[in-house]
């Protein structure tokens, strides 16, 4: 499931600091993607500091302080979407501290803050729909982002390797210490060059591709729960059963009585 699903109520905003000046700090817990039109700031977040200036744009999660210092001496005009962090966030807040810490402005990120922006006096229950929709729809652009840019940086010959293993492993028990051997890599290294390269441990990658291999031999095949788990390196069946539906949020039976009605 998209991580950015489980965001429910947003709130957009937009105004301008004269010659600097301090907003916050504010200690709730809180996602927050902000969008420096004009000027500069420095964000604080839970100890750690970004600075923007114009044309760039932050998505900062904080769990007690979050803090905004406006440059001295010149105009700043910013804009925000803030939503409340889910009540279990720790599958969120590891997802974004892979994501780079700033960004440059998209077109996208303009159009759905001043969509989100129209909707910031209406009433109803549609208005918070519409409102929340285009919110994680941002919070989805700033990722999007996040993953071209992180596309185009060359990816080292070890998490190639091991991509390359584990996609032709699926079947095989295999542990990190096996991968790691065959990409010429110590499982620590190995670890952290796949995160930066894929944005997952190479153990998460090797569940993902097991886990969509399973789904297609689901909808595709006539194959039993035992056979796909078997064929796709699940345990058991009942290893099986739990992932996928944890991962599809269906279990094997309910997915293929979707797929052929």
């Amino acid at each position: 499931m998209n991580i950015i699903t489980t965001l429910n109520s947003f709130t957009f905003g937009e105004t301008s600091y004269l010659k600097g000046g301090r907003f916050g700090p504010i200690s709730q817990s809180q996602l927050e993607f902000v969008l420096v039109q004009s000027g500069a700031v420095s964000v604080n977040i839970d100890g750690d500091e970004i600075s923007l200036i114009e044309g760039y744009s932050a998505l900062v999660p904080s769990k007690s302080h979050l803090q905004y210092d406006f440059r001295k001496n010149i105009d700043t005009r910013i804009s925000w979407c803030e939503a409340t962090l889910p009540v279990n966030p720790q599958n969120l807040l590891e997802t974004l501290s892979l994501l780079p810490k700033k960004l440059p402005v998209s077109r996208r990120m303009l159009d759905l803050h001043r969509m989100g922006l129209g909707f910031q006096y209406e009433q109803g229950d549609q208005a918070q729909i519409m409102e929340a929709s285009i919110g994680r729809t941002l919070f989805q652009e700033y990722v999007y982002q996040a993953q071209i840019l992180q596309r185009k940086k060359p990816i080292h010959k070890s998490t190639l390797r091991a991509k390359l293993f584990m996609e032709q492993n699926i079947a095989t028990h295999c542990t990190l210490t096996d991968i790691a051997i065959y990409a010429n890599a110590t499982p620590q290294y190995l670890t952290r060059v796949f995160k930066r390269d894929l944005g997952q441990t190479p153990i998460a990658y090797l569940w993902t591709i097991r886990s969509q291999k399973a789904l297609q031999l689901i909808r595709n095949s006539g194959l039993s729960v035992s056979e796909i788990a078997f064929s796709c390196g699940y345990e058991n069946a009942n290893h099986f059963s739990r992932h996928i539906k944890e991962k599809f949020g269906a279990t094997a039976t309910e997915l293929r009585r979707r797929k052929w009605g």
